[in-house]
């Protein structure tokens, strides 16, 4: 983080074992009033700063944002790419934690894109610098500026570090699609799926045929430790490379 000061917060005791997202967090101002605030109330988390490192990223363990970039850098590296010819697109990207794991592996964040405005807030407060831009955006629904502002950018890999599907709180498959279609190359896709939840993964050659007009290959995928749950017990997701053939 930069130089901003962080907000003093914890894990506020709970009973059981609560769903990822439903957990709860005390938050302890300077003036002695303490606020209880869900951690997937991304608003308000965001806007306080250092609370969702210290909880996501220290206390729950959460190793996403390194993964994702770890399985990128290892695509580019086995297809003999340079990492400084990659310019990513971070999808999902929040305070910018994914931006800054990408940046220590030596690739080049072109984009930085949430649809919560106060991630783009936070990511400029906390991480200035990491995305060579950030734009609060509806990839599911973009217009036609939109669409061509992101185009503009050349950008040749996409990465998301929340599970792509189609339950409340992950990123639906449109947005995926959409961004895909306006990358060029051979561009790289990284992205992750909950298999807990009880779907199929979305992304599949069928899907970039049908929904993006890409052929497309499955580099690698293999299952990881995404973070712990206030037991101690693993949460894990699957994470996937895909190289994609774009249609002229």
């Amino acid at each position: 983080m930069s130089g901003v000061r962080p907000v003093r917060a914890r894990l506020a005791t709970m009973q059981g074992d609560p769903e990822p997202g439903a957990e709860r967090i005390s938050v302890y101002h300077d003036d002695g009033t303490v606020e209880e605030v869900a951690l997937h109330d991304y608003a308000r988390v965001y806007a306080l700063p250092g609370v969702y490192e210290q909880i996501v990223q220290e206390d729950l363990g959460c190793r996403s944002p390194a993964q994702v970039a770890r399985m990128l850098t290892g695509a580019l590296d086995a297809l003999g790419r340079e990492r400084a010819a990659a310019r990513v697109i971070d999808i999902a990207a929040g305070n910018g934690v994914s931006g800054e794991a990408l940046r220590a592996v030596g690739v080049d964040v072109v984009l930085g894109t949430d649809i919560v405005p106060e991630a783009r807030a936070a990511a400029l407060r906390d991480r200035p610098g990491v995305y060579g831009e950030y734009l609060t955006l509806d990839l599911a629904a973009l217009d036609a500026a939109q669409a061509e502002r992101v185009r503009s950018l050349r950008a040749n890999a996409l990465t998301c570090v929340a599970p792509v599907g189609s339950a409340p709180g992950t990123v639906p498959p449109e947005a995926i699609a959409a961004v895909c279609r306006l990358l060029c190359g051979e561009p790289l896709v990284v992205a992750l799926h909950d298999p807990r939840r009880g779907e199929p993964d979305p992304l599949s050659e069928r899907f970039f045929a049908e929904r993006v007009g890409a052929g497309a290959t499955l580099l690698h995928r293999e299952r990881y430790l995404h973070r712990f749950r206030v037991t101690g017990a693993p949460y894990e997701l699957d994470a996937s490379v895909w190289r994609l053939r774009l249609s002229d």
